[in-house]
C-alpha cells in the first residue's frame, strides 16, 4: 500500500492531536476540563467584548451547532456567560480556571512533547 506524503502527514497530525488530547486531558480532568474546553475558554478570554458563536466556531474549527453544544456545559458551570444577543464571554471564575488549567496543562504538554521527541516550537510556527 502506497500512502501519499500528504495522507501520511494528515494521519500523523491526527495521531498527535488524539495522543495530546489524551495526555493533557487526563491532567486537566482534575479541574473538570478537556483540552478543547481550555482552548475554547482561552479563545473567548482573548475577546473581552465577547465572541459570537459564528466567530467562536470559526476559531475552534467546528460548526455553529457544535459550538453551542460544546459551550453549553461551560455556561452551566459558570465559566462562560452568554448574552441575550448570543455573544459568549468569560466569567471571573472562568478566568481563574484558565490560570489554574494553564499551569496543569503546561506540565502535561511539556512531558508529552519530550516523551515523543517533538519540538513544540516547530509546531507553533506552522500556524
Amino acid at each position: 500500500m502506497n500512502a501519499s506524503p500528504n495522507l501520511d502527514a494528515a494521519l500523523t497530525v491526527a495521531w498527535a492531536k488524539s495522543a495530546l488530547d489524551t495526555a493533557v486531558g487526563a491532567a486537566l480532568a482534575r479541574v473538570g476540563l478537556s483540552l478543547d474546553d481550555l482552548r475554547r475558554l482561552r479563545i473567548i478570554g482573548a475577546h473581552p467584548q465577547g465572541l459570537t458563536r459564528e466567530d467562536l466556531a470559526e476559531a475552534m474549527g467546528e460548526t455553529r451547532s457544535q459550538t453551542i453544544r460544546s459551550s453549553g456545559p461551560l455556561v452551566k458551570l459558570g465559566w462562560l456567560s452568554r448574552a441575550e444577543s448570543g455573544e459568549f464571554s468569560l466569567t471571573d471564575s472562568g478566568r481563574h480556571l484558565i490560570d489554574q488549567a494553564e499551569g496543569i496543562s503546561e506540565k502535561a504538554a511539556a512531558h508529552w512533547f519530550t516523551a515523543n521527541s517533538i519540538d513544540p516550537d516547530t509546531l507553533t510556527r506552522i500556524r
